[in-house]
């Protein structure tokens, strides 16, 4: 795809980079995913209760978003640029099929399934800019082309209406033994039901 690999070569650094913007897309490529982790722990202990089973709809829309992209990378074997050799690449990686991104579907997923499920919205938007940041970045560094981050995106998309469908399923299956399973890690860990107070 021709388009692909000149959108590439204009989103990759050139051979004599800046290092604080190497710098900078290191981390959006690395470790930005730790920060939605995070996120969606903090969304848990201390977002109101009756909004936690969109959280457990997030977590496994975002699992089968990742399973779904194991089965595309079956179907479609994508090179990383510096497999074939293309641009210049900033980042140590596996040479691993590329297609779809993980990073952006994992990460779009959550944001677009936090707004979907209608509970944190504005986290939501902020994980999805966020996303996209990390698609910057990846290509920046030389380890995935723009076509991975458009099917990690429809993959996100696609997983986030299912995140949706799952809301009351959850709700009713799955929130009462999750909700089980963290109060009694309370209690054996002698923190209090309020350790994490909401604001």
């Amino acid at each position: 795809m021709g388009w692909n690999r000149s959108l590439f070569l204009l989103l990759n650094a050139s051979a004599a980079p800046s290092p604080p913007v190497v710098l900078a897309a290191k981390f959006l490529a690395a470790d930005v995913i730790f920060l939605a982790m995070a996120l969606l722990v903090g969304l848990w202990v201390r977002g109101r209760p009756e909004k936690r089973a969109a959280l457990l709809a997030t977590v496994l829309a975002t699992l089968a978003g990742l399973g779904v992209n194991q089965l595309l990378g079956m179907l479609w074997f994508e090179p990383r640029p510096f497999m074939i050799p293309l641009g210049h690449t900033l980042l140590a990686h596996a040479p691993d099929n590329s297609f779809p991104s993980d990073h952006g579907t994992f990460l779009w997923t959550i944001g677009f399934s936090l707004i979907a499920t209608g509970a944190f919205r504005g986290w939501g938007k902020a994980v999805a800019v966020a996303g996209i940041a990390v698609a910057w970045a990846r290509i920046y560094l030389g380890v995935h082309f723009p076509v991975d981050m458009i099917a990690a995106a429809l993959v996100a998309v696609a997983s986030a209406a299912l995140a949706r469908a799952l809301l009351s399923p959850v709700r009713r299956w799955l929130l009462p033994p999750a909700e089980t399973v963290y109060q009694t890690a309370l209690r054996v860990l002698h923190l209090p039901p309020d350790v994490f107070p909401r604001g």
